[in-house]
């Protein structure tokens, strides 16, 4: 139950990391592209201003794609605090009635009566608590007793613990168990289990992993295109500055921005300071877009970009399969257990007709019996 939570949880906020990469896809992508033909259009016509205009435009573009793409990434981090938080709210009034019940049954079993209605509604409980939390359980005198994958409990007896929402320093929302006043313990994703485990493991790493990755080819890109820049000249025989600004790897793919000291005067379309007419930094700038080794020496920029797009895509759809797995795996082990404690809605249907029918028969019987009996009384007055 708590690894079907896990995986039935990681398939929404996958489903959505793969519709924004979809998107991204077209979009970073083709301004990628864009980018490039915007230097091959600019070797044909070095010195025309309306190519060179482009040329920034396109670059601006690109940076903006970036930051869409991260802006993204952070909204769908947001909406996974939102479902946490949601949780958290609902979690707490189970774990109080579970401690609740665990008061009520032991009470009425040790007068000697049934408490299997009671002792249902717990059971119905546990397997919710263990799909969020992929908590654990074990039964003394009654009472069960329910513990977070990591050993921390959340029902003793008959005390519940709570859960807390706090924010960390990245404003991501973790979660709190308090089990006394002045007690509270902070749950990372290891220490729980379930629909939690699964939320907090997109949120706090294949987001991450896939922001990181945008950040260096942000930065790949950045740096590649500076360095050949710089080996330019300007229109006025000056070497070229940084295309883009400089900047760290670590977030880069959100600050990316064109140089704001660049004007058209400043793009550095030519090998050398002869003239304006030399169009040949300019041509070997385009070429990156073919480079097959400018990432990590293995692929080009936007192979590197299909690259992540496809984890992605694999990720949503093995969640979506294990989800779909263990859901089938979890209603043939109910239907096995429900048959061998002889408990089936088809059948419990047929006997109640059965029943009904025998107890129809019985109230004809006992009528045609009464009957009977009135003539016979009749007869002896």
């Amino acid at each position: 139950s708590g690894q079907l939570g896990e995986e039935s949880s990681r398939a929404a906020p996958m489903a959505e990391l793969e519709r924004i990469f979809s998107v991204a896809e077209n979009n970073l992508s083709t301004e990628i592209d864009s980018f490039f033909d915007s230097w091959k259009q600019l070797s044909a016509n070095p010195a025309g201003q309306t190519e060179r205009q482009i040329v920034l435009q396109r670059g601006d573009l690109l940076a903006r794609s970036f930051d869409d793409a991260v802006t993204s990434l952070r909204g769908s981090q947001r909406n996974i605090n939102a479902s946490i938080e949601s949780k958290i709210t609902a979690i707490n009034p189970v774990l109080q009635e579970i401690a609740d019940l665990n008061l009520r049954i032991s009470t009425v079993e040790i007068s000697g009566q049934s408490a299997n209605s009671d002792r249902d509604r717990r059971d119905m409980l546990i397997e919710q608590i263990s799909r969020e939390l992929g908590a654990t359980y074990y039964e003394e005198n009654g009472k069960v007793s329910l513990q977070l994958p990591g050993g921390q409990p959340l029902v003793q007896d008959t005390e519940a613990m709570t859960l807390e929402p706090q924010l960390d320093a990245s404003l991501n929302l973790q979660l709190v168990l308090r089990t006394g006043p002045s007690s509270t313990t902070e749950l990372s994703s290891d220490m729980v289990g379930g629909e939690f485990r699964g939320l907090m493991n997109v949120r706090d790493e294949i987001i991450p992993d896939r922001m990181a990755e945008l950040d260096h080819l942000a930065f790949t890109l950045a740096e590649e295109v500076n360095t050949k820049h710089g080996a330019g000249y300007d229109r006025n025989g000056d070497p070229g500055l940084a295309f883009f600004a400089p900047g760290v790897e670590a977030g880069y793919a959100k600050a990316m921005k064109v140089n704001d000291a660049l004007d058209t005067s400043l793009i550095a379309a030519g090998g050398d300071n002869t003239g304006i007419g030399d169009n040949r930094n300019a041509l070997d700038i385009a070429a990156l877009a073919d480079d097959l080794t400018v990432m990590d020496g293995d692929d080009s920029f936007t192979g590197y970009f299909s690259k992540i797009t496809s984890k992605v895509g694999i990720e949503a759809a093995r969640a979506q399969t294990s989800a779909q797995g263990l859901e089938d795996a979890m209603v043939q082990i109910r239907n096995m257990r429900d048959a061998t404690v002889g408990v089936s809605l088809e059948e419990e249907m047929v006997d109640l007709m059965q029943y009904q029918k025998g107890f129809e028969a019985s109230a004809k019987f006992l009528a045609v019996v009464d009957e009977l009996m009135e003539s016979l009384l009749t007869l002896k007055r």
